[in-house]
């Protein structure tokens, strides 16, 4: 953990630092090239560059500040949650400015209530400020993150993502006995304002991953089934899902279907102004902890149930128009 922020940290600040003496040098330069198609985004990428770097380096002097000033372990928790939650915010409102994005939310009344296990769809690193900006920031609500350990490269997610009761696991071994075990325990001694949060997917859904499934597992029927079934989800994965399901103390589940983030999937995107003037399509729906099965079978099929409802809630936010506006 030391060794990597004494890599992560200098290079973040160092990034911001240059990147910003250069700034007028390369707006121009962003401006030059904005006619070419292939580089039409150019100038807002690198303004949203720029932003997050700030926030990265803002955050990580806040954090700082936190640990210097907040000795009792209470009120050290909640300084990281607010600046968790400015950090996620501030970059919501960066995004939405600079790429024109426009925001629109069905299902509000479901985010509603005492602190439940969240399971969203993931389509880009971009769509995780969902949950933290329209769920845990108005609801006041503190969610357990369940994050891959490559986002600890960012020196904001390692430092105030391991002070908060999160888990970053290793996608390749996420299914193991270790990890279930692991993904269990965030569900214990929850508070009426925590709750927990897992992408069952286990990693950003593209038509390349959903591909590779299929040559992968060729010969298996029910994959091929599966992902037929979910054109644009891929399979969950069932380990932690169903380890969070069984360890489930008590709450409901809070799910999220969205459109509109697939323009920021890759670097390349951005920057060829896919993602500019998009529409972002987000409905949340609630399942009562009453009505989730207690039995491991029947929570399979029950999550499996949940999908095709997801995979629904994806085509009528597309019919209604959700992308570029």
């Amino acid at each position: 953990m030391v060794s990597r922020r004494l890599v992560s940290i200098p290079l973040f600040l160092g990034l911001t630092v240059a990147l910003t003496s250069l700034a007028p040098l390369l707006l121009l330069a962003a401006l030059a090239v904005t006619p070419l198609p292939q580089l039409r985004g150019s100038l807002p990428t690198l303004l949203f560059l720029l932003g997050y770097l700030w926030c990265e380096t803002i955050g990580i002097m806040r954090a700082f500040t936190i640990w210097l000033r907040y000795r009792e372990p209470e009120t050290f928790l909640e300084a990281n949650y607010r600046l968790q939650c400015w950090w996620a915010n501030a970059l919501k409102v960066i995004a939405e400015t600079v790429y024109r994005l426009r925001f629109e939310v069905q299902g509000a009344d479901a985010l509603k209530g005492p602190g439940a296990i969240m399971l969203p769809r993931h389509a880009s690193i971009a769509d995780t400020i969902i949950p933290m900006v329209y769920y845990a920031i108005p609801q006041g609500i503190r969610l357990r993150y369940v994050l891959k350990k490559e986002l600890l490269i960012d020196p904001c997610l390692d430092i105030v993502g391991n002070r908060l009761p999160n888990l970053f696991v290793d996608r390749g071994g996420q299914d193991s006995e270790r990890a279930r075990r692991a993904v269990a325990e965030l569900a214990q001694h929850l508070d009426p304002n925590e709750g927990v949060l897992i992408y069952p997917e286990g990693t950003r859904f593209s038509a390349e991953k959903q591909q590779a499934l299929r040559l992968r597992y060729r010969d298996s029927a029910e994959m091929q089934d599966q992902l037929d079934r979910w054109r644009d989800l891929l399979p969950p994965r069932l380990g932690g899902t169903l380890a969070l399901l069984q360890a489930n103390p008590g709450r409901d589940l809070l799910f999220c279907a969205h459109r509109g983030f697939e323009g920021s999937s890759h670097f390349s995107n951005l920057v060829n102004g896919s993602w500019m003037g998009a529409r972002i399509s987000i409905r949340f729906w609630r399942v009562p902890y009453g009505q989730v099965p207690k039995d491991a079978a029947a929570q399979q099929a029950f999550l499996f149930s949940q999908w095709d409802r997801m995979q629904e809630s994806l085509q009528a936010l597309g019919n209604s128009g959700s992308g570029r506006s």
